[in-house]
């Protein structure tokens, strides 16, 4: 079971009711915590915000087409009372579930479609490596992005690309990426970055990470760098629900070794999904 794939359709499923995290999570096979920061992974989005605009994006559909009684319509997709289905179609779209029904029409109104997840995003990957790694002090640019916002990093990693070679303390020639936290209130928190022996002067404008020691299951890719989101999402939704580990809450780190051409995106990378035993 591709478990983002299965999270899609518990939610396009319970489009008439409010599921909840755990519920998905528990269909699923998987940890919420577990199941946050694989679908916000492989999707770019946070799974329950997902959820929360799907639903309400079909309402407003059919309130265009002038249901008379909005109260039934909020309690036949899991709203306890009109007051705080009303609230929340307000903040989400900026009008009330009156005005669509008036109306007739969804102009205006910016509707989430459902995600399309098919086979197609896997990859054949090699069978990973698992080694247990070190703690790392990371020195870098921190950022974080809402959910729908995390096409931006790349554009952080132009502006981290100005500090390259300016570090101090720098170990080695290896570049990092990492995913520090996902949650659905803040989104995701990414640092681009070097491992460094410590933090002493370090300029004002970059902050650390403090990695602990893990064990990794370490995927190789050697193609190009837009193969990135595929292959996290073959190692979280294909490799690991039938590997026999499930995932550490230590982040999830992307490598760059020094033959990594940052302006043309070849040269691969490595995944380093943290796993323990069960």
């Amino acid at each position: 079971m591709n478990i983002i794939e299965n999270a899609i359709w518990q939610v396009e499923s319970n489009l008439r009711r409010n599921i909840s995290l755990e519920d998905i999570a528990g269909l699923s096979g998987v940890t919420p915590p577990y199941l946050t920061r694989a679908f916000a992974s492989v999707t770019g989005h946070s799974l329950m915000r997902y959820a929360r605009a799907r639903r309400l994006s079909e309402a407003a559909r059919i309130l265009a087409l002038g249901v008379p009684d909005i109260l039934s319509l909020a309690l036949d997709i899991g709203y306890g009372s009109h007051e705080a289905f009303t609230r929340a179609f307000r903040e989400h779209f900026g009008v009330t579930p009156e005005s669509v029904r008036d109306a007739r029409r969804l102009a205006n109104l910016e509707l989430t479609e459902p995600l399309i997840m098919d086979a197609s995003p896997e990859l054949t990957l090699a069978e990973p490596s698992i080694e247990k790694r070190k703690p790392m002090l990371l020195a870098g640019l921190i950022q974080t992005y809402a959910m729908k916002d995390i096409g931006g990093i790349p554009s952080q990693w132009e502006k981290f690309n100005a500090w390259r070679g300016q570090i101090p303390n720098t170990v080695g020639n290896s570049h990092y990426g990492a995913s520090l936290s996902f949650t659905e209130e803040k989104g995701c928190e990414y640092i681009c970055a070097v491992e460094v022996s410590d933090a002493s002067g370090l300029p004002k404008e970059l902050s650390t990470a403090a990695i602990p020691a893990a064990t990794y299951a370490i995927f190789r890719q050697p193609g190009h760098i837009t193969l990135m989101r595929p292959t996290i999402g073959t190692a979280w939704g294909k490799w690991l629900p039938q590997s026999g580990y499930i995932a550490d809450e230590t982040p999830l780190i992307e490598y760059y070794g020094p033959e990594f051409d940052q302006k043309t995106g070849n040269g691969g990378f490595e995944i380093w999904l943290p796993v323990k035993t069960s």
